[in-house]
């Protein structure tokens, strides 16, 4: 079809070409965001109001039905809808509605009608819920319990049959790396305690981690009730204008306007949109004071968490001169032979910092001792602050919601119980009647090796009978029964022994990859030093506990609690937490910080929280880790399957082989049915199933290390596959960081200022770039809001700029684009070739216009390229990855910004609208095979980008890859966050999914090869139960170290965050 063949003026079409004259229409494309390509797709286009159009891939049936109402609503926008709002967790369908302007909504209760509200606004759409059915009266929390029995696959299937007919439960993913289990449930139903006791009643020791009804109760402490006065008389209209107006800025939960009084109450999330911005977004239509401020009204409600009961544990910090990593093991077992828990709760060593924090009991363990202790190492050890002089007293270990130890530490010191040893003493003494003669008679020594080894095994094997299960461990006591029953003891002893024995091995060949996700866990604050808003003493307080807009002193060595700005003081930050740089960063007063980074300076500062813990750049960051751990990916579910449907098959071969032989000679059969053991022994699926997540874990935790955030499986695998390569411009391959260079008035009669006030006016309601960069232009002119002018009907021009109506005439400002579609453009004169010198130049040009007047100013803003940019792009192009540029800035912007960075200009686009994006980025995806990801050609299509504008085309690339710096719906539409915005990382991440895609392959085969020489070797007569056995467990432990691999050489790095060491032998004593 060419473009000469579309109607324009069909309301469905949406003109978007490139500059070669090629179409994009998403009724014409492998796209993504509407339906699943087929090659007989061309024949039989459905219309985009006829059906629903996708299906998310959360496996969890859609239940709710909300219907969207949206002012203005083009059906063409519907692409752009859809390819977002699928993207989100738990939305199933979006379609048109049959009323005009309607949009429905298919989702699950893990999805609210407020989070698809507020993300239809941040895309800039006018969205009210009109109806919701079956709506939110269920309010679904996620919890983490550790379950101590989860050993590969095989046990999922019995996990999910206990927890996922429990009532009140809708989902459940497993870890089986880090042998966690995250299950949604309504708390009001079932807990997360009652789901761990029924686990532990099944055999699965189980204890929560994390209760996120907890978690639940401290975000309805976010929302804050603002009371507004309007300084003007109020009618009947004006509540509806009112509520319209606050209700379109996200974070706001309800608006009440008493019309006798003048005032406006709002309630709303305190962390999405504070009292100012409701006041300034209803000028300069209602001019208003704020007499009640949310963020107030949280505090007083919360200062009583500042005065939670004090344990007799103060923290203290010693400075340590000459502390190294090499220490921290040794500080370990000294502390450990030299107090007791308690004298020495816990400490905290932190190299970069040279500090370590201790939670001590001053009455039996004073600091000072612990200096002069460390001391004599010759640590050059002093004291920095002592807890009992500054009244540092520590909350109750039961105050804290999240358990304050932090990684896999429980599992790490796990050890081989007693039963296994003398499983395998005896095993080792059966294996000596091979020698013959008089040792003949040490085989039934395999019977005691028997005794010791399987009982453990029985008694999973029978809870997984009764639940109509059949698993490894029905396997292995098949196999060790059948040996006693043809008086092989030696061969019984030999399954017993090994299989029991193999989870340990496992444990210990897995350490280090759950070490490394247990580490990125204990980057979370414990507490904060928050200085109590009445008394303005410090009170050490739970970190999940502090309340937005709180002050918290930071002291050297302190974690940041939450994000915040400095109010007080300046320091040095150690952000490597986040970004992965070691290189410390220069904060001072007005700069924003990080939770999770720390204060490596000489001196302390005062931030106030800008945000709850659990919103806090670091908690997103491990929130990411933990589900993208969950998440399975399509080759990972492939094996599953594959081992499901191969098990039984291979199980009922050995039954077969157990049974008709018999029918010939006793001979025969005992030879067969040995045969057929050994089939049994290496049909187990453990190495195969586990070959995948553990390489899964090892890729993502070094990701992560590194300051990139995968989310699963897998993208890790997508990342493997890349051929293509899309940047955005503006905040990408730039900094984002706009400087207005010029602004001339081509209207004589319009002053600089007057212009500097239109510019105030119509940008500060958008976010922009650009926008921002505009109005600090002004406000450093001294140019603030201009009350004298009133604004209605404020609107984004999605692509091309914003208008309004000033004082009765429409005001516009935005680009070429848009002034050459309202027949302005022409009117420049001489300024015309102005505008084209400065895009030629790199710059961004825009423009002022008075309806009815012509263009009234012309004004440029300029961006730099980031110094990486130009390297990352000729690395990707050596290695044969085709990279394009995608803009919505003008041609000559784009193509300077094109020459600096190495790109040829046939490989630039540019003024593209979002859903301009969106249509070229499925234009070029290609559909593949979705069931093996790991086994396609590189044909994937990654797109990068950082603003709202990009959240339609990162959403629907088969890689999506957002700025940390960006937009947060970006990084919530895309699988891939770099989280400090360094582009190098995008050449080390797409390294990584080549390196995970081969050690992926490599772990299939040898698992399936080695299968295949036992099999092969059996039905020769070569092979034995004892082989077998060792086969089956040295192949699982050889795909697990190769998949470990992955993992950097070296695992603690000098500027690993700090981490708590309790002083109990296993977990401390606290059942959360």
């Amino acid at each position: 079809m060419t473009a000469a063949e579309v109607d324009p003026s069909n309301p469905m079409f949406l003109s978007s070409f490139d500059k070669n004259g090629t179409l994009f229409h998403p009724d014409f494309m492998n796209c993504g965001g509407c339906v699943e390509c087929n090659a007989d797709d061309e024949e039989k286009v459905p219309a985009l109001g006829e059906i629903e159009l996708a299906q998310s891939n959360n496996g969890i049936e859609g239940n709710l039905s909300t219907r969207i109402s949206i002012d203005n609503f083009d059906p063409a926008k519907l692409q752009v809808i859809q390819s977002v709002l699928l993207a989100l967790s738990g939305v199933n369908g979006v379609f048109l509605g049959t009323e005009e302007n309607i949009v429905n909504v298919q989702h699950d209760t893990s999805t609210g009608s407020s989070q698809i509200l507020d993300t239809l606004k941040t895309l800039g759409f006018s969205a009210f819920l009109k109806e919701s059915l079956n709506s939110e009266s269920v309010q679904l929390v996620r919890s983490q319990l550790y379950v101590q029995g989860i050993c590969c696959a095989s046990e999922c299937p019995s996990i999910n049959k206990i927890v996922k007919p429990l009532n009140g439960v809708t989902k459940i993913q497993i870890n089986i790396t880090t042998k966690m289990v995250y299950v949604e449930h309504d708390p009001q139903v079932i807990t997360a305690d009652e789901i761990a006791m029924a686990l532990h009643g099944q055999g699965f020791e189980s204890r929560v981690h994390k209760d996120g009804s907890t978690q639940q109760d401290i975000q309805s402490a976010s929302v804050g009730r603002t009371t507004l006065h309007v300084n003007k008389v109020l009618h009947k209209n004006d509540i509806v204008n009112i509520q319209e107006l606050l209700r379109a800025l996200q974070g706001v939960k309800r608006v009440g306007v008493n019309m006798t009084e003048c005032v406006v109450y709002v309630e709303h999330n305190v962390t999405q949109v504070t009292a100012q911005q409701l006041q300034h977004h209803l000028q300069p239509s209602y001019d208003s004071s704020i007499a009640l401020d949310g963020q107030e009204e949280i505090t007083k409600r919360t200062v009583s968490d500042l005065t939670l009961a004090r344990s007799k544990f103060v923290e203290s910090t010693l400075f340590v001169k000459k502390l190294t990593l090499d220490h921290i093991a040794m500080l370990e077992k000294t502390f450990r032979k030299n107090y007791i828990p308690a004298q020495l709760r816990a400490f905290y060593p932190h190299v970069p910092s040279k500090t370590i924090k201790l939670e001590h009991n001053p009455s039996l363990l004073k600091v000072e001792s612990v200096a002069t202790l460390l001391n004599r190492f010759d640590m050059e050890a002093s004291v920095a602050i002592d807890g009992a002089q500054e009244n540092l007293a520590l909350p109750l270990l039961e105050d804290y919601d999240i358990p304050i130890y932090g990684g896999m530490e429980m599992d790490n010191k796990s050890s081989l119980h007693l039963n296994v040893i003398l499983s395998g003493l005896f095993w080792f003494i059966s294996i000596l009647s091979f020698v013959g003669g008089a040792w003949e008679y040490l085989k039934y020594a395999g019977l005691l090796s028997v005794l010791f080894g399987l009982p453990p095994v029985v008694l999973k094997a029978y809870r997984t009978i009764r639940r109509c299960q059949f698993d490894a461990n029905c396997m292995m006591v098949t196999a060790a029964v059948g040996a006693i029953a043809l008086q092989e003891y030696d061969e019984a002893a030999s399954v017993a022994f090994l299989f029991a024995v193999s989870e340990y091995l496992e444990s210990k060949a897995s350490a280090r990859a759950r070490k490394a996700l247990g580490s990125i866990a204990n980057l979370r604050p414990d507490h904060a030093n928050v200085i109590h808003p009445v008394t303005g003493e410090i009170a050490i307080t739970p970190a999940e506990r502090v309340p937005v807009g709180s002050l918290v002193s930071v002291r050297t060595g302190d974690k940041i609690a939450a994000d915040g700005i400095i109010v007080d003081g300046s320091s040095s930050v150690d952000e490597s937490s986040l970004t992965g740089e070691a290189l410390p960063v220069a904060k001072k007063k007005d700069d924003e910080v990080s939770g999770g980074s720390i204060n490596v300076g000489g001196s302390p500062f005062v931030i106030k929280t800008t945000c709850r813990v659990e919103d806090s750049a670091v908690s997103r960051l491990i929130r990411l880790v933990e589900e993208a751990q969950a998440n399975r990916s399509p080759t990972e579910k492939l094996v599953d399957s594959f081992a499901k449907s191969y098990t039984p098959l291979v199980v009922s071969m050995a039954f077969l082989m157990c049974t008709i032989p018999w029918f010939f000679s006793p001979e025969a059969g005992h030879q067969w049915t040995l045969n057929g053991l050994i089939i049994i022994v290496i049909a187990c699926p453990c190495a195969l199933t586990i070959s995948t997540p553990v390489t899964y874990a090892a890729a993502l935790a070094a990701t992560a290390q590194r300051g990139i955030i995968v989310k699963g499986g897998a993208s890790l695998e997508a990342l493997g596959s890349v051929k293509k390569v899309i940047f955005d411009k503006t905040g990408t391959l730039t900094k984002g960081e706009f400087v207005l260079n010029e602004l001339h008035s081509v209207r004589k009669e319009l002053s600089r200022r007057e212009m500097l006030e239109y510019l105030y006016l119509l940008e500060s309601p958008s976010s922009h770039p650009l926008s921002s960069t505009l109005v600090n232009a002004a406000r450093e002119e001294g140019v603030g809001l201009p009350q004298h002018r009133h604004m209605t009907n404020h609107a984004i021009l999605r692509g091309e700029g914003v208008e309004a109506d000033v004082d009765g005439e429409k005001v516009y400002v935005g680009n070429k684009k848009l002034f050459s579609r309202l027949g302005m453009y022409d009117t420049l004169g001489s300024f015309k070739d102005q505008a084209e010198s400065w895009s030629s130049g790199g710059g961004t040009v825009g423009f002022i216009g008075i309806e009815g007047k012509g263009i009234a100013g012309i004004f440029c803003v300029t961006d730099s390229v980031r110094a990486e940019a130009n390297d990352v792009i000729k690395t990707l192009l050596e290695g044969g990855i085709e990279v394009i540029m995608l803009t919505g800035d003008s041609e000559g912007a784009a193509n300077s910004v094109a020459k600096e960075v190495g790109l040829p200009t046939s490989s630039v686009h540019s003024q593209l609208l979002p859903e301009d994006k969106l249509h070229f980025v499925g234009s070029l995806i290609q559909p593949t095979a979705k069931k093996c990801t790991s086994c396609t050609p590189r044909s994937r299509v990654m797109m990068v980008g950082d603003g709202v504008n990009d959240a339609p085309a990162l959403a629907v690339a088969d890689v999506g890859v957002a700025m940390g710096e960006g937009a947060a719906l970006a990084m919530e539409m895309s699988d891939i966050t770099l989280m400090d915005c360094n582009l190098s990382k995008l050449v080390y991440a797409i390294q990584m999914g080549t390196r995970t895609v081969i050690t992926i392959q490599e772990n299939i085969c040898l698992s399936l090869l080695a299968k295949l020489l036992v099999v092969g070797l059996t039905f020769v007569g070569k092979m034995t139960l004892l082989f077998a056995i060792a086969a089956d467990v040295g192949i699982m432990l050889i795909v697990t170290l190769n998949g470990i691999k992955l993992l950097p050489r070296r695992q603690v790095y000098e500027r690993e965050i700090t981490k708590r060491i309790g002083m109990y032998k296993s977990y401390d004593p606290v059942s959360k």
